[in-house]
């Protein structure tokens, strides 16, 4: 991971950037950071913003890792699998990362929100294509606030969203927190470790905000209420709702309220 580092001043989406090289002969293990993204993106279409210089925007390319996996990603359920998977890991080495470099303790709010007390701080977004030679690549995106202040963010996000910088007791080293994302991210993308839902699960439960909390969700134009019961390994969250039964939600067609 990070044999071959690209730097930008500027950039549409690190994502998009990544995705542009996966069919280059050395692109497995390219990382991508900018210092601004004009159209960064979130999961389910919403917007990622960030001041020049403030973040940590990182794009990092994986191919699958060995030709059996590769078809069995082309097969749509398998292809969800390791999107989540994906998603499971690589927030996992966010918050690693976030706590080595700065001593800061954060949680992952599903499926890909980063947390510090209780506000945003960063997010995944995991997208793949189908390359010339039928494997398949894989970018996966993290974004992590670390210098903003509360003028940074729009009236709108003041409440939820936030920096290291703005909960840290010290100063915030960015490219520290850069470095350890990448050394967490090898260890965690690994081709020994290749989809082991079970570890991931286990791991990503470690700093998962608590289960048996109370939510609202919204899915497909309808408001659920209830309490979360688990996170299955494929990426789906298992809720009761408030008339007893258990409902899983979809990543892709939820969202929070």
């Amino acid at each position: 991971m990070g044999r071959r580092i690209v730097l930008v001043d500027e950039t549409e989406s690190t994502n998009t950037l990544a995705m542009q090289s996966a069919d280059q002969p050395d692109a497995d293990g390219l990382v991508v950071f900018a210092e601004r993204q004009r159209a960064g993106r979130g999961r389910l279409g919403t917007t990622w913003l960030s001041p020049r210089g403030a973040s940590v925007l990182c794009s990092v390319l994986v191919r699958s890792a060995s030709d059996t996996q590769s078809e069995a990603a082309a097969d749509h359920e398998a292809h969800s699998g390791i999107s989540a998977w994906l998603t499971q890991v690589s927030s996992v080495a966010a918050c690693e990362a976030i706590h080595r470099a700065t001593g800061i303790s954060s949680a992952v709010k599903w499926p890909n929100d980063i947390r510090v007390a209780g506000k945003k701080v960063g997010g995944i977004l995991i997208e793949s294509k189908t390359l010339r030679d039928r494997t398949r690549a894989w970018v996966v995106g993290i974004g992590i606030n670390c210098l903003q202040h509360a003028a940074h963010f729009p009236p709108v996000l003041r409440s939820t969203a936030a920096s290291l910088e703005m909960v840290a007791s010290h100063a915030v080293n960015r490219g520290a927190v850069a470095r350890e994302l990448l050394i967490a991210l090898d260890t965690w993308l690994a081709a020994d470790k290749w989809g082991r839902t079970a570890q991931a699960h286990a791991a990503w439960m470690s700093w998962a905000e608590p289960i048996g909390q109370r939510v609202a969700l919204e899915r497909d134009g309808r408001r659920y209420t209830g309490w979360s019961v688990d996170v299955d390994p494929a990426g789906g969250l298992i809720v009761r709702l408030e008339s007893g039964q258990l409902e899983w939600f979809d990543p892709m067609r939820t969202r929070w309220l």
